[in-house]
């Protein structure tokens, strides 16, 4: 018989992680809680520096573990393990125990649908925006979900600057893919081809990219670098940015394990709240992971505790990225 860890599970699957890595797991113990697990063989230590993006998503999973059992009739509770240094991981470090959950009743009135509900709309859209505003009222609403979990949401309506920073995004993408290591540590996640229900990684379709510009991007990456070439595959990219009105700074706490967790959950909080109102938003994290363009980023808004930019407003329903059958190791440890 299947533990309440696999319904949770298959519920907690659906939270972000940098990638589509899905690197984190469940493994249930005999005393009814379970032990969190972070399966580094899936982590980007070139692309993501100290991991620090991963390490963030753990605040992520951890919000959706609880949200996931409240729908299921449960109280999860989280504790991750007291200390980790992130930067230390590689690829071969194995599967490390991060974190612990139990499990206690629900208590009576806690919210439990509303929160799947909004889960399943949560998605990252890379399509072309309406070129329509966020109204006010909801741009201060989410920088006050923002705000609740000790971080500061900057969102930029000046036009120019929001083109600017969609160029610098895509500046930076094509200079990153100039790094061989970074190059080839993130080949691997992405996959070309008809969206599998069940996989990992960033498949063309939700990528919103055709397959002969991502086999360019890995196969010919000094193409790309050539002006001529990279000016027409910057053009390209801001084409599928079309109709973006905003752009926004999330900025806070990011330099410590603890700090990582508590701005993850802020995160997904926040991500939640733009489902409720019914915003998508696209995160750029090539341009934090690069120093250069980080340093320009910081520049131009005054923002030097920056760790997240993104893109935000409305658009068609993007196409879901798929997640794994399951996340929870089989068997029961003790």
């Amino acid at each position: 018989m299947d533990s309440p860890w696999h319904g949770i599970g298959a519920l907690a699957r659906w939270a972000p992680t940098p990638h589509n890595t899905q690197p984190f797991r469940i493994r249930p113990r005999a005393d009814g809680g379970a032990d969190l697990l972070l399966a580094c063989e899936r982590l980007l230590p070139d692309e993501d520096p100290g991991n620090a993006y991963v390490t963030s998503a753990f605040g992520v999973f951890a919000l959706a573990l609880e949200h996931a059992g409240r729908a299921l009739g449960y109280r999860v509770t989280v504790t991750p393990i007291a200390e980790l240094d992130a930067a230390s991981l590689g690829t071969d470090s194995g599967d490390i125990v991060v974190g612990a959950a139990t499990l206690a009743p629900r208590e009576l009135g806690e919210r439990t649908t509303a929160d799947t509900e909004l889960m399943a709309l949560r998605r990252t859209s890379r399509l072309p925006y309406r070129p329509t505003q966020i109204a006010p009222p909801v741009r201060e609403y989410l920088c006050d979900i923002a705000a609740a979990g000790g971080q500061r949401l900057t969102i930029v309506t000046e036009p120019a600057a929001v083109r600017a920073v969609l160029r610098m995004n895509a500046e930076a993408i094509i200079e990153n893919l100039q790094h061989p290591a970074e190059r080839e540590e993130i080949r691997r996640w992405h996959r070309i081809g008809p969206t599998p229900r069940h996989g990992d990684g960033l498949w063309q379709q939700p990528m919103n990219q055709p397959a002969w510009q991502l086999e360019l991007a890995f196969g010919a990456p000094r193409l790309l670098a050539w002006s001529p070439v990279r000016e027409l595959a910057i053009e390209r990219y801001l084409r599928t940015q079309a109709g973006t009105q905003h752009v926004a700074i999330l900025e806070g706490p990011f330099a410590t394990w603890p700090a990582r967790i508590a701005a993850g959950r802020a995160l997904y909080t926040l991500w939640l709240a733009m489902a409720e109102t019914n915003v998508y938003m696209h995160p750029f994290g090539s341009m934090l992971t690069n120093p250069r363009y980080a340093a320009l980023l910081t520049q131009m808004f005054d923002t030097p505790a920056t760790w997240l930019v993104l893109r935000l407003g409305y658009s068609d329903p993007p196409p879901p990225a798929p997640r794994l059958a399951s996340i929870v190791v089989s068997g029961v440890n003790a």
